[in-house]
């Protein structure tokens, strides 16, 4: 679950994001939302900074308006499983 919060200071926003394991342990980890990478029909990337490690991400975040109609869930839903099945080849 990822939830953003515009930060006081110069208007950065920061990225919450809360995994549960198989354990049940919630992990936290915070992101800071970097410039537009691009757009598509129901997503936008941004690059994302972990400010833990400063690490360099591409995130891909969609509007959850986006997601009331049933053939939008299931473009995410497709989306997910292609990830997982390329993470899973490259790794």
């Amino acid at each position: 679950m990822f939830q953003t919060k515009p930060k006081q200071d110069n208007d950065a926003v920061i990225i919450e994001e809360k995994v549960v394991d198989s354990e049940g342990k919630i992990t936290c980890r915070n992101y800071l939302k970097g410039h537009l990478l691009g757009k598509g029909g129901f997503a936008k990337c941004y690059e994302v900074i972990d400010m833990e490690t400063n690490q360099v991400y591409a995130s891909k975040i969609v509007a959850k308006e986006t997601l009331i109609k049933g053939r939008a869930r299931q473009k995410v839903k497709y989306l997910l499983i292609t990830t997982v099945r390329l993470r899973n080849t490259y790794s």
